[in-house]
C-alpha cells in the first residue's frame, strides 16, 4: 500500500450480478477504498469471519443466502461484524423492516443514485472507523497499544473456559519492571515510558500467536499462556521471558539495565477462577520482589521448586556433557538354562561433583525435550564400547553388550554412520553389539525404523525391543522388521505371582517369539519364585536385582566372577 494516498477504508460487496459488482467496484475503487468481492451470501459470511472490514454492501436477493440472512449470521458468528448497507430493488415497507431489523445500518435502493450511495458509504465508514477507535481506547492501552486490563480479563475468562474443556493448563504470569519507579523519578517519565515501551516490543516478538500480552498498570504487564502440558514448559517461558526483557538502554548518557520480576499462577492449580489467578500471581510476585528481583516465582512453592530443579539439572547436563560426568553402569544378562552371565546392559548414570549420582529418571527426559539426548547417546555407544573393548583386549567372559537407544536419537540422529565409526574407532565385531530400542520408538517411525533396523542388521548388530508389551507392536511390525530380541517389561514380571492376566499375557509372548524365532528376556527379576515361574513360561535370559543391581564397571567384574563360579 502507498503510505502516502492511504485506503478510505476497506469494503466487502456481495451480489450474483457480475454487472452489479463490477460497477460497485468501479465507484468505490475510485474513491480510494479497498473493495473485496463476494459472489454468494455464504461466501461473504466466510470472508467476514476471516478479515476486517469497515463496510458490507449486500445485494438483497442472492441464491443461495440473501443479503439479510447473512447480514444476520454475520452478526451473530463474527466477532467484530462490520456495519451492513442493504441494496435492492425492493423499496416495500416489510422489505426496509426486515433489512432494519436484521441488523442493517442502512438501505439503498435500485437503480442506484450514486451520488447518494457515495455519500452514505462515506458516512458509514467515518462513523465505523470513529467506533473502533472509540473501541480501541476502551480496551487498549494507549502507551503500547496492548490489551488493557478490560480486555485482559475477558480473554482470561475464555482462556479459563477453554483450559477447563480441553483439560489442560494455563499460567498466568505476572511481570513487573524492576526499579521503574526510580527511573521515572530520577529520569523523568517520559523516560520511564521509553523503557517500557522497550520491553512491551520485547515481549510481543517473543510470545505465540495463542498468548495474550497486556500492560495493566504503570509498569506492570500480564501474560496469558494457553496449552501447557507440563509445568517445566512453564519455567523455561518463565526464563526465556525473563531473558528477552533483560538488556541495557542508555537514556540521557544514563546506562539502565533493564530487568523484571515475574510471578506465576496455574490453572487449575492455583485457582479455579479469574480473581484466585490474579490474586495469587500477585503474591507469588511479591514474593520475586522480596528475594532482591530478576527471578520468577510460581505461587506454589513446590512447583517452584519442581522447576528450578528442572531448570538447574539442563543447565548441568550441558556442562556435564562437555566435562565428562556421564558414567556407564552394568547389569548382567542371565541364561536361564546355564545360569552364566550372558552379557550385560550398558546403562548411563550422571555423577555429579556436588550431587553424587543423579538417576537417569530424572535426567533422560530432560535430555529428550532439550535435545541434548543425541550427544549423550553419542557418548553413552562411544564409552560402551570402549569398556567392552578393553574387557576383550583383558580376555575377560564378555560375550555381547546392549545399548539403549532413545526414540528422538533414533529419529534424529545418524545411527548407522554413528555405529560404523565407533565399531572401527574400537575395532570391535557388530556381532557382539545389541541395540534396545521401544515398541513406541519403532510404531511411531515404521517407514524409517524399517529402514534403519535393516541397515543395523544387516551391519551383525541384534535388535531388541525394550519394555515390550506396553506399546502394542502388531504381528504385522513384528513380521517385516528385523527383530532378534524381545524384553519382557518388569510390570509384567512383577505381576506375575498373583495376576492371572499378566500370566496370560506372557504366555502369549512367549508363543508369539517362539512362532517368529524371538528370544526373550525378562526384566525386573528380584525373587527366587519370580524366577522359577518365568522360567516354567519357557523365557530364555533374565535380568534383575536377584543377580545385581547395575554396576560400575570395576564392581562389575566381581558380580561377573561371583555369578560364573558359583
Amino acid at each position: 500500500m502507498d503510505e502516502s494516498n492511504p485506503k478510505s477504508g476497506s469494503i466487502i460487496i456481495a451480489d450474483d450480478d457480475p454487472s452489479i459488482l463490477l460497477l460497485l467496484r468501479h465507484t468505490l475503487t475510485a474513491d480510494n477504498y479497498d473493495v473485496t468481492e463476494a459472489r454468494s451470501g455464504m461466501e461473504a459470511i466466510e470472508l467476514c469471519r476471516e478479515f476486517n472490514y469497515d463496510l458490507g454492501i449486500f445485494d438483497l436477493v442472492m441464491p443461495d443466502v440473501d443479503g439479510i440472512t447473512a447480514c444476520k449470521e454475520i452478526i451473530r458468528q463474527v466477532s467484530n461484524p462490520p456495519p451492513i448497507l442493504i441494496i435492492t430493488s425492493l423499496d416495500d415497507d416489510d422489505s426496509v423492516n426486515n433489512a432494519f431489523n436484521a441488523g442493517a445500518v442502512d438501505y439503498i435502493t435500485k437503480p442506484i443514485n450514486w451520488s447518494v450511495f457515495k455519500q452514505r458509504v462515506k458516512r458509514i465508514v467515518e462513523a465505523e472507523k470513529n467506533r473502533q477507535m472509540v473501541k480501541r481506547l476502551e480496551f487498549h492501552d494507549t502507551l503500547t497499544g496492548l490489551p488493557n486490563r478490560t480486555l485482559l480479563l475477558d480473554r482470561l475468562e475464555s482462556a479459563t473456559l477453554r483450559a477447563q474443556r480441553n483439560k489442560t493448563m494455563l499460567a498466568l504470569l505476572m511481570v513487573d519492571i524492576d526499579n521503574l519507579k526510580l527511573i521515572n523519578k530520577t529520569l523523568g517519565h517520559d523516560k520511564g515510558d521509553k523503557v517500557i515501551t522497550s520491553v512491551a516490543r520485547r515481549l510481543s516478538n517473543s510470545i505465540r500467536a495463542t498468548d495474550t500480552l497486556s500492560r495493566t498498570g504503570g509498569d506492570e504487564f500480564i501474560l496469558i499462556i494457553e496449552n501447557i502440558q507440563h509445568l517445566d514448559d512453564i519455567a523455561l517461558m518463565a526464563a526465556k521471558f525473563s531473558r528477552t526483557i533483560e538488556h541495557r538502554m542508555t537514556i540521557l548518557h544514563q546506562d539502565i539495565h533493564v530487568k523484571a520480576s515475574i510471578g506465576i499462577s496455574v490453572y487449575p492449580q492455583d485457582g479455579l477462577d479469574i480473581g484466585s489467578l490474579l490474586s495469587n500471581s500477585d503474591a507469588a510476585l511479591y514474593r520475586a520482589k522480596e528475594k532482591g528481583g530478576n527471578i520468577y516465582e510460581f505461587y506454589s512453592p513446590e512447583f517452584g521448586k519442581q522447576a528450578r530443579r528442572r531448570l538447574e539439572l539442563e543447565s548441568n547436563l550441558r556442562h556435564a556433557l562437555e566435562n565428562n560426568q556421564l558414567v556407564m553402569y552394568y547389569q548382567p544378562k542371565i541364561n536361564l538354562t546355564t545360569g552364566i552371565a550372558n552379557g550385560m546392559e550398558a546403562l548411563v548414570r550422571w555423577n555429579h561433583p556436588e550431587q553424587g549420582i543423579i538417576p537417569p529418571d530424572e535426567f533422560i527426559p530432560i535430555a529428550e525435550e532439550t535435545g541434548l539426548i543425541i550427544q549423550l547417546g553419542a557418548q553413552v555407544i562411544d564409552k560402551s564400547c570402549e569398556q567392552f573393548k578393553k574387557w576383550q583386549d583383558e580376555n575377560i567372559p564378555v560375550t555381547n553388550i546392549s545399548i539403549n537407544v532413545s526414540g528422538r536419537q533414533f529419529k534424529e540422529q545418524d545411527l548407522v554412520s554413528l555405529l560404523k565409526e565407533t565399531l572401527d574407532k574400537y575395532q570391535l565385531d557388530a556381532s557382539h553389539i545389541e541395540l534396545e530400542l521401544t515398541e513406541s520408538t519403532l510404531l511411531k517411525n515404521e517407514t524409517q525404523a524399517e529402514s534403519i533396523l535393516n541397515e543395523l542388521h544387516n551391519m551383525g548388530i541384534i535388535i531388541s525391543i525394550d519394555d515390550f508389551g506396553t506399546g502394542y507392536a502388531s504381528l504385522s511390525n513384528l513380521k517385516k522388521l528385523p527383530i532378534d530380541i524381545l524384553k519382557i517389561d518388569k510390570s509384567f514380571t512383577d505381576g506375575i505371582l498373583h495376576d492371572p492376566d499378566d500370566i496370560a499375557i506372557l504366555d502369549a509372548i512367549y508363543g508369539l517369539a517362539r512362532g517368529l524365532g524371538l528370544k526373550l528376556v525378562a526384566e525386573g527379576i528380584e525373587t527366587l519364585e519370580q524366577l522359577e515361574k518365568i522360567k516354567e513360561l519357557g523365557v530364555d535370559y533374565g535380568q534383575g536385582y536377584l543377580w545385581s543391581p547395575p554396576r560400575a564397571s570395576d564392581e562389575y567384574l566381581e558380580v561377573l566372577n561371583n555369578l560364573n563360579n558359583s
